[in-house]
This record gives C-alpha cells, structure tokens and sequence, in this order.
C-alpha cells in the first residue's frame, strides 16, 4: 500500500505511573487495525517494554525514530527520539513521569502540525505531574490547543450518541459564573456545530443547552445568568444558523436525555455535563476536543494512582477512544 494512503494515529503514552500504559496495550491487544491504519506509541520504549513484562503482554511493538523507518507489515510501533526514562514508579505522583508526558505529547503536536500524523489519542496524565514538570496548562485539551495554534474549542464528552460539550472545564466552582460569557458561549457553539457536521456527519445538528443556576434560574429568583447571559448567546447562535435551544434546567435535561432528540448538549461547567454522561456510558465514553484541526480522542478517566500496577484497570474507554478515531478519519 502506497505510503499515502496510511492514516496514523500518533498515541501518546500519558503518565508512565499511571494506568494509561496498562490501558493502551490492552486496547491495543483488542484492535483489530483495518490496514489502512497505523498507531504510533509515542514515548519511551523502555516504559512500553516495563509494563509488557510487567503485565504479561506479548505484543510485536517495533521501535523507531522517525515516521519514515516505519517497519513493513506492522500496524503499531513505538515511537521513541530517545527520551530518558526515569525509574517508573507505580501509583506514584512524579515531576520526571510528568515530564515524559509532556514531551510525549509536545512530540505528537509537532507531528500533527507537520501533517504526518491525523488524530492523536492521549493516554491519561496526571495534571499535577504536568506541572511539577514545567507544562502549566489546565489539562491536555488547552495543552493541544495551544501547540495547534487554536484558540476556540471544547472539550466534549462521547458515549455512543450522547455528548456533552463544557463552556467552562477545570474551573473551581466559585470560579464557573464570572467566567461564562455571551462571546465564550457562541464561540464554543461554533466549534461544537462545525465538528457535528464535519467530522461527525450530522446534518444540522440540534444542540441544547443548559442554565447555570437550579431551574434554569427560575425566572431570575435563583440568579439571572440565564436571561443576562446565556439565552442572548443563544439568539446570537441561531441568527447565525446554528441550531442551539436552551437554556434547560440541566437536572430536567439530562433526565430525559433518551428521550431527547439532541445530537449534543452544552453544559456550563465541569460536573454538570459530566455526571450525566458518565452515569450513562461509564467505562466506554471518550473525551473528543472539537475545534482542533486534527482529531483528539482520549479516555474518560485519569491516571488512577491507586490501582496503577495492580494489572485491573479496565481498557474500554482506551478501547472506544481508539475506535472513535479510527472511525472518524475513515469518514473524513
């Protein structure tokens, strides 16, 4: 098959003291790669071969340097530019095991950037690793976005047909209501309708979204955010074309949401959207970044210290992550 024709996935390893290295080669051990496509471990061969053994996991993982000595026949490689390993520590929180995070997905953006990868699945990193280690970003979604050169985009929530995108993410809660604004609202209204239709391909998506306050506000008794700030982005998205209703009270949303007939919701923070959509697809849903001009997958759950090394993380949501990829570049 002509090199061309290769769709990579470039998979950064995450924190190597995590579960995120169990996960991915269990995945991996669970996909059957149409061939058509290729994934890229992207790390240090040393820390993939570590948890091989310590696992017990007998897969063919041939390490290279650079995207052109991809080796005939193999479907997944490690991609390794010679990166120090630290000792890898199990269940532990590091600034060295953050470091190899971060260079590891500094490594899969340059990649993306140069048009030799087309989606990158980012194992789970600790955050707070991250920042012992020099990379000061809220998580990998703004790590992402600002290696890509984005400035609007949004995480969103995946399981099955039901997703949630966020206005705002990693915000503390007292945080949430000074930084939802009209602009931010219809900004991540425009990204979530251009990716539905693009990349998922839905005709004129129905997006709704929610109040910040109980009750939607109740008329303006439980706050005024809803009237002030959230229904006028509202009109601003339709008279655009989007096709954005709301504000719902989130509780009486997401209750009905098999009912519904809404290819996405927006929720304003964090665990609005999120309770929901993990009550719902726990174990399977996957983290997408709209608005990136690559595809971005991940699971739906972190690093899990307290069960990193015990061999029972469960590899559904790494699995499905990998899939939604896959699945997404075979349609673009």
């Amino acid at each position: 098959m002509s090199e061309t024709l290769f769709k990579t996935i470039a998979l950064a390893i995450g924190d190597i003291n995590g579960i995120g290295p169990e996960v991915t080669l269990k995945a991996l051990t669970q996909m059957p790669w149409p061939a058509a496509f290729r994934v890229a471990i992207v790390g240090p061969e040393a820390a993939v071969q570590f948890w091989q053994n310590y696992l017990r996991i007998n897969l063919r993982l041939p390490r290279i340097a650079n995207l052109d000595e991809w080796p005939d026949g193999a479907a997944v490689v490690i991609l390794d530019r010679d990166c120090e390993l630290p000792e890898v520590q199990a269940g532990k929180l590091s600034a060295a095991a953050g470091n190899v995070a971060g260079n590891a997905l500094r490594q899969a953006i340059e990649l993306a950037a140069a048009g030799k990868v087309h989606a990158i699945v980012t194992a789970p990193a600790s955050k707070h690793a991250l920042h012992l280690a020099g990379f000061h970003y809220p998580g990998q979604t703004e790590f992402l976005a600002e290696g890509l050169g984005v400035s609007d985009f949004a995480m969103m929530l995946v399981a099955e047909n039901f997703r949630v995108a966020l206005v705002t993410t990693h915000l503390p809660l007292r945080r949430v209501a000074g930084a939802i604004s009209p602009d931010l609202i219809v900004r991540k209204l425009r990204v979530l309708q251009r990716d539905l239709t693009t990349r998922f391909r839905i005709y004129q998506p129905r997006i709704a979204a929610t109040g910040l306050n109980p009750h939607a506000g109740e008329g303006g008794l439980l706050g005024d955010e809803e009237k002030t700030i959230i229904a006028p982005a509202l009109q601003q998205a339709r008279d655009e074309g989007i096709m954005a209703e709301g504000p719902f009270s989130a509780d009486a949303l997401f209750g009905r949401c098999k009912e519904n007939r809404f290819d996405a919701y927006l929720a304003m923070y964090h665990d609005q959207g999120l309770i929901p959509l993990k009550m719902f697809g726990f174990g399977r849903a996957v983290n997408y970044t709209a608005g990136l001009p690559v595809i971005r997958t991940s699971p739906d759950h972190g690093t899990a210290f307290d069960i990193a090394g015990k061999n029972i993380a469960a590899p559904a949501s790494m699995v499905e992550a990998l899939r939604l990829a896959a699945a997404l570049l075979a349609s673009n």
